[in-house]
C-alpha cells in the first residue's frame, strides 16, 4: 500500500500516540522504509525501546511494515509512514474544540479558526469514506494575495467579494436537487505572514510598530 498525500487525524488516540515525542520523530525518519536495527542506530536508542514505539504507531495505523523474509530466526522487517504528511482535526480535544456556534463574532480571527477547524474535521470524514470506496474528495480551492493599498480599498474588497458570492451561492443553489451534492463554500482573508527571507534585520516589525 502506498503512502497517501495526507493523513487528517480526528481521533484523540491516534493523535496521543503520534504527538508523544519519541514517536514524532520516529515518524520524521520513517520517510523512506528503515529496519528498526536502522531507526535505533539513527536515534542512539536499544532497538527494543524503538520496536515498542513502532508498534504502538502501526496499531494506529501511522506507520506500516513490510516483511521480507526470515534472516536466521529473525524476520527482516522495514517500517515506513503511512502518509507523506499529518494535520491534526480539532475534533480530537473533544469539548474543548473551536465551535462556529460559541462565536457570536463573525468578523473575529475566533471564528475564521473555528471555521477552518470544521474544514478540517469534515475533510477527515470525508477522506475515509472516500478512501473506502476508493474515491477522491471533490474540492475546490483557490488562493492569492492582495496587497491593499489603504483600509478603505480592503473594506471595499469584502464588500464585493460578499456580493460576488451571494450572487453565485443564489444562482447555483437548488435545493431540491434530488440528485445535486451540497458544497460548503467560504472565503476568508487574514494578512500575510511575512516569510522569514522577507523580515527586516533586527527581526519581524508589527503594523503597530511600523506606524
Amino acid at each position: 500500500m502506498g503512502a497517501k498525500h495526507l493523513d487528517i487525524i480526528d481521533d484523540p488516540a491516534r493523535a496521543r500516540v503520534a504527538l508523544q515525542p519519541i514517536r514524532l520523530r520516529l515518524l520524521h525518519l520513517l520517510e523512506r522504509p528503515q529496519s528498526a536495527p536502522q531507526v535505533a542506530k539513527a536515534m542512539g536508542m536499544p532497538r527494543q525501546r524503538v520496536l515498542y514505539h513502532l508498534r504502538m504507531l502501526e496499531a494506529q495505523r501511522l506507520v506500516e511494515a513490510h516483511n521480507h523474509g526470515s534472516v536466521g530466526r529473525r524476520i527482516d522487517r522495514s517500517y515506513v509512514r503511512t502518509a507523506t504528511s499529518y494535520a491534526i482535526a480539532p475534533n480530537t480535544l473533544g469539548g474543548v474544540a473551536v465551535d462556529t456556534r460559541t462565536i457570536a463574532d463573525a468578523f473575529s480571527s475566533a471564528y475564521l479558526s473555528a471555521v477552518a477547524g470544521r474544514a478540517l474535521n469534515d475533510l477527515a470524514t470525508l477522506g475515509r469514506a472516500a478512501a473506502a470506496r476508493g474515491k477522491r474528495v471533490p474540492t475546490i480551492t483557490l488562493e492569492t494575495d492582495v496587497r491593499f493599498a489603504t483600509p478603505a480599498d480592503q473594506r471595499r474588497f469584502a464588500d464585493e467579494l460578499t456580493a460576488a458570492l451571494t450572487t453565485l451561492a443564489a444562482r447555483y443553489h437548488h435545493p431540491d436537487a434530488a440528485k445535486g451534492r451540497t458544497f460548503r463554500v467560504f472565503a476568508c482573508g487574514y494578512p500575510a505572514v511575512p516569510s522569514r527571507a522577507a523580515e527586516p534585520e533586527g527581526g519581524r516589525k508589527t503594523d503597530m510598530e511600523a506606524k
